[in-house]
């Protein structure tokens, strides 16, 4: 069996993440396994096994889809599979031009595919064999608009757990950020519109008010990262900000977190809170897509409404103050964080791969 990802992203978010994570697996599976990335994107600086960059100017670039047919042809793959919505099309047109395969879309984000007929027919049609929601969350958006909920899969993301974090590094943050004796509010996420890093400042600022030796630690880069600082510095608390940019070192980020803090307003899974719960920390967070499916309210973090700065910094104060929810929430996310490891996501992966070709398990990798 020979598996052809692709994946059009630019940046190194979740969804590159968790295409890596598959295609390692698959391989170590003893499945033949490709990814064609977008040439201009990172994909290429974190892996070089079975990599195939490609030039990618949007859905309708013709040479992208000569390219990827020539592709196909040599590569024969049973299954391709593409990750995001930009992808989907050049591979369903390449099978509509009479190459064979099975057609997989995994969908990701909880934005209805109802913005015209075009971009509905593309999910809507005989020759996408499976869509693939990362969340509960998911599945339901696309039934409500339209799919036939036999052609849909739920497979939720993984998270491949560390074995360690390196002391050393974590002293280092504790450092440079002159951590000690601070309360550390922390997020790990793209800064992008979907985060809604605005709510996330808000909130922090009215929790300051309260607990005033605390510090808003916000890990990532992205693309609106210089328009979230340029709001943070305008604010009373702008002093106790904190924007580290991207880095590799998220565990130990986090590990100098007080609380795991998440303001999106749309949200397909949220791995970096996945992330959190294996940490150990207590989550405070919007009940934003499928990030219920994860946390429980009053079980493993507290929730709250989506754009509610005032309901966001009251979650925080809360956990601030009990010391005993500290303990519990934090105890109960890292068992919910062991149901989401990357080995996981694989194997009901390639049940998915072996079902749709009629293999059996052991078949597969032969």
């Amino acid at each position: 069996m020979k598996v052809l990802h692709i994946d059009t992203g630019r940046d190194w978010r979740g969804g590159q993440r968790q295409v890596l994570f598959l295609h390692e697996g698959l391989l170590e599976a003893g499945i033949e396994s490709v990814i064609v990335c977008n040439a201009e994107g990172k994909f290429t600086g974190h892996t070089s096994e079975n990599l195939i960059p490609m030039k990618f100017k949007g859905e309708a670039d013709m040479s992208f889809l000569r390219e990827l047919k020539k592709i196909i042809r040599a590569e024969k793959p049973d299954i391709v599979h593409t990750h995001d919505a930009h992808a989907l099309m050049p591979a369903l047109l390449a099978k509509v031009f009479g190459l064979k395969y099975k057609l997989i879309n995994t969908r990701r984000i909880d934005f209805s595919i109802n913005k015209g007929y075009f971009k509905r027919k593309k999910y809507d049609n005989r020759q996408v064999d499976v869509i693939v929601a990362i969340s509960e969350a998911i599945r339901r958006m696309l039934i409500n608009d339209g799919i036939e909920p036999e052609k849909l899969k739920v497979i939720n993301s993984g998270v491949r757990f560390p074995k360690g974090v390196d002391y050393e590094v974590y002293k280092a943050i504790r450092e440079k950020y002159d951590l000690n004796g601070k309360y550390v509010v922390g997020t790990v996420a793209s800064i992008s519109e979907t985060k809604d890093h605005y709510t996330m400042i808000d909130a922090f600022a009215k929790f300051q008010k309260l607990v005033n030796e605390s510090v808003l630690m916000m890990v990532g880069g992205g693309h609106m990262k210089a328009e979230i600082e340029a709001y943070a510095a305008k604010q009373d608390c702008a002093d106790r900000i904190i924007f580290t940019g991207h880095t590799d070192k998220v565990y130990e980020h986090i590990a100098v977190f007080d609380v795991f803090a998440m303001s999106s307003k749309t949200e397909g899974l949220c791995t970096s809170i996945i992330d959190a719960m294996f940490m150990m920390k207590p989550i405070a967070s919007t009940a934003a897509g499928g990030i219920p499916e994860l946390v429980k309210h009053r079980f493993n973090g507290l929730l709250t409404p989506i754009q509610d700065s005032d309901a966001l910094a009251c979650s925080f104060y809360e956990i601030y103050e009990n010391g005993d929810n500290v303990k519990k929430f934090g105890q109960n996310g890292f068992h919910t964080s062991l149901k989401f490891s990357d080995s996981s996501m694989v194997s009901q992966y390639i049940r998915l791969y072996t079902g749709l070709l009629g293999y059996s398990l052991n078949s597969a990798s032969s």
